[in-house]
């Protein structure tokens, strides 16, 4: 006699055939209107759906059956979603785990990216295309995963049988040993990556700030860049370098609670009532860094990036040197990039129209020193596809030996290879087979 689902949990397995699954999803949720939904909007795809009323139901299913990815809510009675999903990542660590929560929800979400290790966090009410996307992007990832370890266990066993092989095909022998492990180890590089390095970390976190709808995708990045490229040429210590690049990263965070209305906006276009809620982003951004002593220094360069040397600027009418000279720094980038890119003004402004707009505001809005020192960078960062010293380049036509000039990322913003990574054979075989994967779309930028 088969035993009874346990109650507020069900199940929903779609009309496909069983052959036809591509995955397993569990939804937590403790609001039965939002699992009706999902639910409602999961029957269409061939996908075997689980749901769950509370953070414990979704734990017991865990238990008892191989999830792919799990969706959870923020808030829910008894335990709230950052801790049901530090526990999934605790004893689950290769689910997908993602994050539905409000706008409103910054500093749990903050709290659900530190100990959950979300991979994507979706905003109530969502998009059904967006959440659709989410999960089938998330299964690729879990698919990647599987095929990895099926590759390590593929390793091992030719390793077994290498040792049958005779002298004279040991040299070939090792040859193919030593490829194999190479492929499989690339995604174990891939996942080092993200865990010892802490500026990947920031990186990740800009990605995830970039994935709000209406935000630039590349811009932060492009900010950070040039705001790192003048505090070096001023000769800055380079402790002070790398806050004001985490500083040009993250510099978008507090406008994750903005409408998309002001976000479509250009800033010269915004109505009276609109200034006032844009002009709290940055004490917004400052607040929820100020969390983690490690980016404390970072919000507090975001805090005074809009402040002007003449003392017209906000969030606190600061003039002159009072102003941090990160955020001065990171003021003019910023404003640099933004002109041509249609941030500021509704006309977009090429980098040498761009300078001349902003020349005559120096001692005005800008520091006289940080323009000096963009001058020379203007060329370099103006917004075509691949900078001077680089090359855009198909996956098909890399080869050994060349260095990567930017960090490369999938469709979905995660991150795969790191800026000035040289690429070997083997990896580029791998990088060849997740670009078809996401349809020739991958980015590739070499350095000349």
């Amino acid at each position: 006699m088969s035993q009874e689902a346990p109650p507020n949990i069900t199940t929903n397995v779609n009309s496909a055939a069983k052959s036809d699954v591509i995955g397993t999803i569990l939804f937590v949720d403790d609001e039965e209107n939002i699992l009706t939904s999902l639910r409602r909007l999961m029957r269409k795809h061939p996908i075997a759906c689980l749901f769950a009323s509370s953070a414990q139901e979704g734990l017991d299913l865990l238990e008892k059956q191989a999830i792919d990815v799990i969706i959870s809510d923020m808030r829910m009675p008894n335990m709230d979603g950052a801790e049901f999903l530090a526990k999934c990542k605790k004893k689950w660590p290769s689910t997908i785990r993602i994050l539905l929560t409000g706008h409103s929800d910054m500093t749990a979400t903050i709290k659900a990216l530190n100990k959950g290790g979300i991979y994507r966090y979706l905003n109530k009410p969502w998009d059904d295309d967006e959440i659709v996307d989410t999960i089938m992007h998330g299964l690729q990832i879990t698919r990647l995963e599987k095929e990895k370890i099926e590759l390590q266990q593929l390793t091992l066993q030719q390793n077994a049988q290498l040792s049958k092989f005779n002298e004279e095909l040991e040299l070939r022998v090792t040859a193919r040993t030593q490829e194999i492990t190479q492929t499989a180890d690339m995604l174990d590089l891939v996942y080092q990556q993200l865990k010892d390095s802490y500026g990947t970390f920031v990186k990740l976190f800009s990605s995830v700030i970039a994935s709000r709808k209406c935000l630039d995708k590349t811009q932060a990045k492009r900010v950070a860049e040039l705001a790192k490229k003048i505090a070096i040429s001023l000769k800055l210590p380079d402790e002070e370098i790398n806050q004001i690049y985490f500083a040009g990263l993250l510099i978008d965070l507090g406008k994750l609670n903005l409408s998309d209305d002001i976000l479509k906006t250009p800033e010269e276009n915004l109505t009276a009532d609109q200034k006032i809620i844009f002009e709290n982003h940055t004490l917004l951004a400052d607040i929820t860094l100020s969390a983690m002593p490690e980016l404390e220094a970072t919000g507090k360069i975001i805090r005074d990036y809009m402040e002007t040397i003449d003392g017209s600027g906000f969030p606190r009418k600061l003039k002159g040197n009072a102003i941090n000279r990160g955020s001065r720094i990171l003021r003019v980038a910023r404003d640099f990039v933004g002109l041509q890119s249609g941030l500021i003004k509704e006309m977009c402004l090429d980098s040498v129209n761009a300078l001349n707009t902003m020349k005559p505001l120096v001692g005005k809005k800008y520091d006289p020193y940080v323009i000096k020192a963009l001058e020379p960078l203007s060329i370099e960062f103006d917004l075509s596809d691949a900078f001077p010293h680089e090359v855009k380049i198909d996956a098909f036509n890399l080869v050994a030996g060349l260095v990567v000039s930017r960090d490369i990322y999938n469709s979905t913003g995660i991150l795969m290879i790191s800026k000035n990574f040289k690429l070997t054979d083997n990896i580029i075989e791998k990088l060849k087979s997740i670009n078809k994967m996401h349809e020739n779309n991958l980015k590739i930028f070499v350095y000349k």
